[in-house]
């Protein structure tokens, strides 16, 4: 009796979203049951998976685009709401999987202004496509998901580098470590995107329930096969959008150092205005400009470094491109980059990195020694491997949450 109980109640739930899916769908949100099918079936139920995410640029981005689509091959039904920044690509609907939703939100900016317009959205937009699971991408998603989206769906929180590891005076980072902490407390799962980003969420954060899903790429997939160019042309390049996250000037500073070997270059561009831009300006650093992934990795594997200098990470894209495509990189000393290089290719000033770019340009067998520990390194970084942890992931919450419910 208990059982039909529910099950009626179930239904009934169900039939209240659907008659205001009827009445009022928000834009790129399609109810529960008005997909288009057929698609090649998941080995259990297929599950209905939203991503949110508040920037969908960079390495969010990369990460989401990439497992929506991988999602979307196995069956799953797939949305993503996100936020209409700067940084979104003006392309986004040809950039993504034709079966991935697309749910745009007036999350403009990371003012309160913007955050509260996108949490008055987005839980309407969530109500009405019925997810079994949300997974909040980034700081901002984590704190309007975990604050708004409660009760609807089970929802997984990934920092993509935590809030509290950025430059910041000591009472903000005291303040985000507060904040990340009633963000785990609220949602069901972090999941972290590296080893160190799970040792933040456990030593830092005290999160109670902690996963790890290493982040990959499909050039590093077992069956990937890349053709690595004859000649490489450039010797150094930094690669990425042209922020503080990645220390302009210091990176500028070890391109500059090392120009007089081989030619130097930045693959990317910067948000306009940007006073970021300035330090590749004042050193004459040549710069790209935005440039497709595509592109991007055609220039990259015309390298013989690469220089990541960032302050704060999750586990970055650019880093495993770099792998993939046989480049040598030099990174900043920072957990997220020690995760992934181990403790050779990490270096704490940019007097050290200069020293090292500098003999992996003039020492072929330094540099031969530094691309066998990469090619050794990069075999758990594929984005098959990480759309199965995800799936997985997901499953495991979704049943959870429906045996407590």
């Amino acid at each position: 009796m208990s059982n039909q109980l529910a099950t009626n109640d179930k239904a009934r739930a169900y039939a209240r979203r659907r008659h205001r899916a009827l009445v009022a769908v928000p834009d790129g949100a399609k109810p529960r049951g008005e997909q288009p099918a057929p698609r090649q079936q998941a080995a259990a139920a297929p599950m209905r998976i939203m991503h949110v995410a508040e920037a969908l640029g960079g390495g969010i981005f990369g990460v989401v685009s990439e497992l929506a689509s991988g999602l979307a091959d196995r069956g799953h039904e797939v949305a993503i709401a996100y936020g209409v920044r700067a940084e979104t690509p003006r392309n986004l609907r040809e950039s993504l999987d034709p079966r991935v939703e697309l749910i745009p939100t007036p999350w403009t900016s990371r003012t309160l202004r913007a955050s509260l317009r996108a949490s008055r959205a987005l839980r309407p937009a969530v109500d009405v496509w019925n997810p079994d699971v949300i997974h909040l991408h980034s700081s901002f998603a984590g704190v309007v998901g975990a604050a708004t989206l409660g009760g609807l769906a089970p929802t997984v929180y990934t920092p993509h580098g935590y809030s509290f590891t950025m430059k910041a005076s000591p009472l903000r980072r005291k303040a985000f470590r507060v904040i990340e902490r009633g963000v785990a407390r609220r949602v069901h799962l972090v999941g972290a995107v590296s080893d160190a980003e799970a040792d933040l969420a456990r030593d830092v954060v005290s999160a109670p329930r902690v996963e790890v899903v290493l982040n990959g790429i499909p050039e590093l997939n077992h069956e990937h096969s890349q053709q690595m160019p004859a000649e490489r042309k450039w010797g150094t390049v930094a690669m990425g959008r042209v922020v503080p996250q990645r220390q302009p000037e210091k990176a500028a500073t070890i391109l500059d150092a090392v120009r007089d070997i081989a030619p130097v270059q930045w693959l990317g561009g910067a948000p306009h205005p940007s006073p970021s831009l300035g330090a590749l300006q004042r050193l004459q650093i040549p710069f790209t400009g935005w440039l497709s992934r595509e592109e991007t990795l055609e220039r990259l594997a015309q390298a013989r470094v690469y220089v990541h200098w960032t302050a704060w990470d999750g586990l970055p894209l650019s880093i495993l491109e770099a792998m993939a495509c046989d480049v040598v990189v030099i990174a900043s000393d920072i957990p997220a980059n020690r995760s992934v290089l181990g403790p050779h290719q990490v270096f704490s000033t940019p007097g050290d990195a200069i020293s090292a770019t500098r003999r992996v340009l003039l020492d072929d067998s330094y540099q031969r020694s530094l691309l066998e520990e990469q090619r050794r390194r990069r075999a758990r970084y594929g984005s098959t491997e990480m759309r199965r942890g995800w799936e997985d992931i997901y499953r495991a919450v979704a049943r959870k949450a429906a045996t407590k419910g």
